[in-house]
């Protein structure tokens, strides 16, 4: 009795109320609710087990001039308290408000430099709307289910178009203009040699570095390998004079090359050799196809281009056709030998590779089958690729500004 005595002093102290007017400072929700309902409301009520141990204050003064029911409906709601009557009782619980549904709108973009699927790539992971390149409106159940902007891109698309809030179409105007700028680029030139070598004297690239030694700043290979040298200094035009001054060097050819960042240039010296493809039977007829193949000296490069480096992905194939001994006698073998490499370098760099060769051994003979003499020769082809690579200079190119005539921005509330 004294527990419940002292229960009640502590909880009148922090209130006062006469008639319809009631004043709580401070004091908890569920307490708070069954005073309320003991002594304004007087009407039963039934308490979700979730606000039973909830320790938030109410703190707020009732006159008599305001509505009590309206006033406590208001107030628990402000709190996310929903009370509902059903046969004469109330049932108060917590509920989760829905967010309102704000106004979407249809923004459309022209890239001048870049592609519709690298902009919405980058731009679909700081908006919450969808991308579309038919620019009709895509309604608000076709969203359901989506996990990206970009999950409704037309990736071939030439317009970028997009539908959110406006909000987003800010964010999407700020970063388009400095995401949509000419990609960078670099000018490959190079030489293909063939070297011929005897086995006094080694490879190819080291027959190079002895000549380039007296000359140039070299250093040959890495961590025991020896089929590159990398020059950081001097014109490659300078080398290519110094190295055709030998006469073990040939050159085979001379590619000039301009190659977007990322993306992937190849040139090769040979020939395209007709092999024997699929065979096809219609109406009792048989058709022979036949391909085109190339082999010689195939060279593809891919640079990925960085504030201060460059890495090259390179990959070299020496191939050649010969007679088919086994299998499909009518058409011929292609003999290949690959070589796949990623190096670094800075811009200017001169990078010489190797690591492609092919040896002929041929035998001989003079006289009567007794007292004649035979010969037999060695003969080693090495191929050396010679590389300078440079970033072409975008510093006058300047961004368009965000007024775009491409641009359209209406509004889609019907």
């Amino acid at each position: 009795m004294k527990k419940i005595l002292l229960t009640l002093t502590l909880l009148f102290s922090s209130c006062a109320f006469a008639g319809s007017e009631l004043e709580l400072n401070k004091v908890k929700l569920p307490e708070a609710i069954s005073l309320i309902y003991s002594e304004v409301l007087k009407v039963p009520y039934m308490l979700d087990p979730q606000l039973v141990n909830d320790e938030r204050m109410i703190t707020f003064r009732l006159t008599p001039d305001i509505d009590e029911r309206e006033f406590v409906t208001r107030y628990l709601g402000n709190m996310n308290i929903r009370i509902w009557t059903k046969k004469g009782v109330d049932f108060i619980a917590p509920y989760t408000p829905k967010e309102p549904v704000k106004p979407r709108y249809t923004w459309t973009y022209t890239p001048q430099y870049r592609s519709v699927a690298y902009l919405s790539d980058i731009l679909g992971g700081y908006v919450s709307g969808s991308f579309n390149n038919s620019g009709a409106v895509i309604s608000d159940d076709s969203l359901k289910g989506s996990s990206g902007a970009s999950n409704y891109i037309n990736r071939t698309g030439d317009i970028l178009v997009y539908y959110g809030t406006k909000e987003d179409i800010a964010i999407l105007k700020t970063l388009v203009t400095s995401l949509d700028t000419m990609s960078d680029e670099v000018v490959v030139s190079g030489y293909v040699f063939e070297v011929q070598t005897s086995q006094s004297d080694g490879s190819g690239i080291l027959l190079a570095a002895k000549i380039l030694s007296d000359k140039f700043n070299i250093s040959v290979g890495a961590a025991g390998l020896d089929n590159f040298i990398n020059i950081r200094t001097g014109s490659i035009d300078a080398i290519f004079n110094l190295l055709k001054t030998d006469s073990r060097f040939t050159v085979v050819s001379a590619p000039r090359l301009r190659v977007k960042n990322n993306a992937s240039a190849s040139f090769s010296v040979g020939s395209d050799v007709p092999v024997l493809g699929s065979v096809t039977v219609n109406s009792n007829t048989t058709t022979q196809s036949v391909e085109y193949r190339s082999s010689g000296v195939l060279f593809n490069v891919t640079p990925s281009i960085k504030s201060r480096t460059m890495d090259l992905k390179i990959q070299q194939q020496l191939s050649n056709f010969v007679t088919t001994e086994t299998g499909v006698n009518n058409s011929p073998t292609l003999i290949k030998r690959d070589v796949t490499t990623e190096v670094s370098l800075a811009d200017g760099d001169i990078i010489l590779l190797g690591g492609l060769a092919e040896q002929k051994d041929s035998k001989a003979s003079s006289g009567w089958s007794f007292f004649g003499s035979r010969t037999s020769e060695s003969n080693k082809t090495d191929i050396m690729v010679m590389l300078q690579v440079r970033k072409v200079d975008r510093s006058r190119a300047t961004p368009r500004s965000a007024a775009r005539s491409g641009e359209l921005f209406r509004d889609n509330l019907n």
